[in-house]
């Protein structure tokens, strides 16, 4: 814990990430200031409609922004007059840029103008307002830049190798496209300006209060009641689940924001790995669901797959149609029959210690959904749309 009197810009703070990012600054800095900035409510509102698709009952912990050592300024990335009071008079020891769209069921030109132009107009601003020699710049990014990696094998085991940072971009959807974008306008501005930048790509993000990509899932599998669940053979084939929890996210993006050595670098942040049949197993398990156990050739699995990706392709063309959202975006279909599987050694071996792993991780964040009314049971009574 340090009590040095830095001064922080966190954008997308009324997020999931964002909400958590400040909590941690504050706890990590006692003595700090925190500019927090996100859209104004009504406009975070109609833009954010994923955050509502099952229930209304769900939010962020929004009180955390009423601390007395962080001031909010509303702001929208895609008006740069509106970042301007964001700057004056201020010099920032970091600043951290996890605001973006995400949402995989946005079309790409919004995803554009919002994360690829958005980030490029701050930067802008970032360049005339701050001293580049002593601003740090934490962007936050995504594992998906890199699509479905052609793997190595394990010799020994026969499972795939994690991919690492130097693996190329692939971005498999529109909201990975963006990422990888904005990444490269964030690059740009490195080698143009100096900008002391360090790139973050996280796994998917689960925790306590989150209410897109992994929630939607586990509250699927516990709407459903019953799963049929996929042993895929051979074991070299068997799928990797690639997550991260919240707070080993912004404590990872925190811990890089010390270290000189990540300037210019870019980090996968995620858990070691498991097994995704391990995992929906076990989620199962946990919510007290009935399941059964299918051995499914890597072939047939393969079928199946491209199967399920296009009725949801189908399901998301008639969403469409009639001004509705899917219950499960493509993508989200595509983790859980691809092989996303990141490598965390970089991070590991410039010094980060992980809070959680994956079933410490889970096991807290199912126990607080249904603690909380946010996963339906005969008891709470909930009203999933």
């Amino acid at each position: 814990m340090s009590n040095d009197k830095k001064i922080f810009l966190v954008d997308g703070a009324k997020g999931h990430t964002g909400t958590y990012l400040v909590k941690a600054l504050l706890e990590h800095y006692p003595n700090c200031k925190i500019v927090a900035t996100d859209l104004p409510t009504d406009s975070r509102k109609d833009l954010m409609t994923k955050e509502t698709l099952f229930s209304k009952q769900l939010s962020y912990m929004l009180e955390i922004l009423e601390d007395s050592r962080v001031e909010f300024i509303a702001a929208d990335l895609t008006k740069p007059e509106t970042l301007e009071p964001l700057f004056d008079g201020k010099k920032y020891d970091v600043i951290f840029h996890p605001a973006s769209l995400y949402d995989y069921f946005a079309k790409l030109d919004l995803l554009r103008k919002i994360n690829v132009e958005g980030t490029r107009n701050l930067l802008n601003l970032v360049c005339k307002t701050q001293d580049l020699n002593q601003v740090r710049f934490i962007h936050w990014s995504t594992c998906g830049v890199y699509g479905e990696p052609k793997y190595k094998y394990d010799k020994k085991t026969k499972y795939v190798i994690p991919a690492d940072e130097t693996a190329p971009y692939n971005p498999p959807n529109d909201y990975s496209i963006s990422k990888m974008e904005q990444e490269l306008v964030v690059k740009e501005f490195m080698e143009k300006h100096g900008l002391k930048a360090t790139i973050i790509r996280p796994a998917p993000i689960y925790g306590p209060h989150q209410t897109y990509g992994t929630y939607h899932i586990l509250l699927v599998l516990k709407v459903m009641g019953y799963s049929a669940l996929p042993l895929i053979h051979p074991k070299k084939r068997r799928l990797m689940l690639p997550s991260i929890h919240v707070v080993d996210l912004v404590e990872a993006a925190i811990f890089l924001s010390e270290k000189d050595e990540a300037i210019g670098e870019a980090y996968n942040i995620i858990h070691d790995l498991v097994f995704m049949d391990d995992w929906i197993e076990w989620v199962n398990q946990q919510l007290g669901l009935k399941y059964t156990i299918v051995s499914v050739w890597f072939p047939i699995f393969k079928l199946i797959s491209k199967m399920v990706v296009w009725i949801g392709k189908k399901r998301d063309k008639k969403a469409r149609k009639l001004g509705m959202r899917p219950l499960l975006d493509v993508p989200m279909l595509k983790y859980v029959t691809h092989q996303y599987a990141f490598s965390n050694k970089k991070l590991k071996d410039l010094g980060y210690k992980f809070k959680y792993d994956t079933w410490t991780g889970f096991k807290e964040t199912i126990d607080w959904y249904i603690e909380h009314g946010w996963l339906p049971t005969e008891q709470n009574g909930m009203e999933v749309y």
